[in-house]
């Protein structure tokens, strides 16, 4: 993936983010849901014709101060709603989780254009330091760093998939319990691998051989939202319909993807 291609899968994400916020205000918090839907106009118009006439450098810090704006407003948005002082259908773990996202492609802003770099400890991945957070296309440029940006990537992306499952698992109806189970099952699965990369992290063991292992597991987990997605779609689940957006589906299963992506280039770099 090519670096345009690579932020241009980023603000898509930033800007599914800023909808899902936007439409889980509850209808009498008008000020949060116009803010939301500001940011969602201001992503969509850095994909503008306008924004890719800018040169490379302004353009990126453009988008980095953005980010960082976006970040705020998630932190605020979390803890209103974990305080009860804002009213939305999404719990506050959800807007935490997608401030993770968007802290890490912070993150590899600030790989590319320079600036403050995040902390594991800022994105939850184990160990003490600045977090890699490299765009792929720089991963093979930089073998040295092998080991941090593998475990890095492995920690960050197996917990944002295990996560993923967990949100799922709280919106299926009467009626979809096997897709339940099926979903919390995946869940452990993943949060299992999870933990066996961190004992091995602790061990100062190589992350090479879960590489492959997370290959062969995310592509199962994909075809499992890919079928899921379908149904959904197709009004082929039980009920028709669940207590969630297509559109996340669609979103994990992009992210996903991105992740493939990543581990796919940290094998072929090995």
């Amino acid at each position: 993936m090519d670096i345009q291609r690579e932020i241009n899968f980023w603000v898509e994400i930033m800007k599914d983010h800023a909808r899902f916020m936007r439409n889980g205000f509850d209808p009498t918090e008008d000020r949060f849901f116009d803010e939301a839907h500001e940011f969602y106009k201001r992503f969509k118009y850095f994909t503008s014709g306008s924004e890719r006439g800018r040169e490379g450098d302004e353009k990126l810090l453009i988008l980095q101060n953005l980010v960082l704006d976006f970040v705020g407003f998630k932190s605020r948005v979390g803890a209103g709603i974990q305080a009860c002082k804002i009213l939305s259908i999404l719990p506050a773990e959800f807007i935490f989780h997608i401030r993770r996202e968007a802290m890490f492609f912070l993150g590899i802003l600030a790989r590319l254009r320079g600036g403050p770099r995040l902390t594991r400890q800022e994105l939850n991945i184990p160990g003490q330091g600045l977090a890699t957070t490299v765009p792929q296309v720089l991963i093979p440029q930089l073998r040295r760093e092998f080991r941090e940006i593998a475990y890095d990537e492995l920690f960050f992306w197996l917990e944002i998939n295990y996560d993923h499952a967990g949100v799922l698992a709280m919106y299926f109806r009467p009626g979809q319990e096997e897709y339940m189970r099926e979903t919390l099952q995946w869940e452990r699965q993943i949060k299992g691998l999870y933990d066996e990369v961190k004992r091995a992290f602790y061990a100062s063991r190589s992350p090479e051989p879960f590489i492959p292992v997370s290959i062969n597991m995310m592509k199962q987990w994909e075809h499992f939202l890919q079928k899921l997605l379908n149904d959904l779609t197709c009004c082929t689940i039980p009920g028709k319909q669940m207590n969630i957006w297509p559109r996340i589906v669609d979103h994990m299963i992009r992210e996903n993807n991105y992740f493939l992506e990543v581990l796919e280039i940290l094998r072929r770099v090995r």
